[in-house]
Formats: structure tokens, C-alpha cells, sequence
């Protein structure tokens, strides 16, 4: 049995911890409708530009699970010959959703960045960027 005088205590520990289970709860509200919103306005860019093509579509789709991709990687993720893969890249660049970060000209890789800024929303590594 309690004791009265760990009642509060409890009362305390209890309220502070339901305190941070609301706020972690709202900022991944906020997270997941900064990347609802994100998803939302590429879509409608790439469904309405006259240069989408069904591997861009396809490629963008898949972006959430993958936003980090190579031209080996979109090849294999859309299932698509270099070439297509290639321009579908290009489509995703052209629409400023992608964008090259390795400054190479071989072996180059595409960053959805809009996408992993919002990961980084109300964390340690917001502001940061690779």
C-alpha cells in the first residue's frame, strides 16, 4: 500500500510524462504533414509537367522509402534500363525534387534533401545538412 505523502509524487511524474508523450505526439503530427504536404506538391508538379514519364512517376513514388538514390539503384527500383532511369532523374531534377550531391561526374548520387530536412524537423540534426 501508498504511503500519502508518494501520491503527489506520482501525481507529478505521471503528468510530466503525459506532457511528453503530447508533445512528441504533436511534432509527429507536424512531421507527417510537412511530408504529406511535400509528396503532395511533387505529385501534382510531375502529373501535370509535360516531361513526366511513367519511370519519373514511378521513381518519385518511391522516393520516401529511398530519398538517397543512384542511377544503379533507380534502374533497380523501377525496374527500367539505364537510359530511362537516367531521364527519369533528370525529370525529378528539372522539377527541383532531386538534386545531385556528390559533384561528380561518375558514380553520382540524388538526394530528395526537401524530404530529409522535414526528417530533421525537431531533432538534434535539424539545420544540418550533409
Amino acid at each position: 500500500m501508498l504511503k500519502e505523502c508518494t501520491l503527489p509524487f506520482w501525481e507529478g511524474g505521471l503528468d510530466f510524462f503525459l506532457d511528453g508523450v503530447a508533445t512528441i505526439a504533436e511534432e509527429a503530427i507536424t512531421s507527417t504533414c510537412g511530408l504529406f504536404t511535400l509528396v503532395t506538391q511533387g505529385r501534382n508538379w510531375i502529373l501535370v509537367g509535360s516531361s513526366a514519364s511513367v519511370t519519373a512517376i514511378r521513381l518519385f513514388e518511391l522516393l520516401p522509402r529511398r530519398p538517397i538514390v543512384n542511377v544503379a539503384t533507380a534502374m533497380k527500383l523501377v525496374d527500367a534500363s539505364k537510359p530511362a532511369a537516367m531521364q527519369a532523374i533528370g525529370i525529378l531534377e528539372d522539377a527541383g525534387i532531386l538534386a545531385e550531391t556528390t559533384g561528380r561526374r561518375r558514380n553520382r548520387s540524388f538526394t530528395c534533401q526537401a524530404y530529409l530536412d522535414q526528417l530533421r524537423v525537431g531533432t538534434d540534426l535539424e539545420g544540418r545538412k550533409r
